[in-house]
């Protein structure tokens, strides 16, 4: 199983601000907090020591890990969708 797989089977819930600068991961225990903007860029909280790096897209996150896998999340139809790579 990779770290992807792994993380996201803790993902409960995942909150965007408008602008999309801001995203917050909402685990089973915890959150992870991440902001990309022209002022600053970093993840905060839970998991992000396993990250290699993230990306906030329209309507969702993409998080890669150390060991090379992706995961993105998103909301389709008002759920929340996992997809590995």
């Amino acid at each position: 199983m990779t770290q992807a797989e792994a993380f996201g089977r803790r993902v409960r819930r995942l909150a965007l601000n408008r602008q999309g600068t801001e995203a917050q991961v909402f685990l089973e225990e915890g959150f992870l907090y991440l902001r990309a903007d022209g002022f600053a860029r970093f993840a905060q909280g839970e998991g992000e020591e396993a990250l290699a790096g993230f990306a906030l897209l329209k309507g969702g996150v993409e998080l890669r890990f150390r060991d090379g896998s992706t995961l993105q999340l998103r909301y389709r139809l008002g759920r929340l969708q996992a997809h590995f790579s």
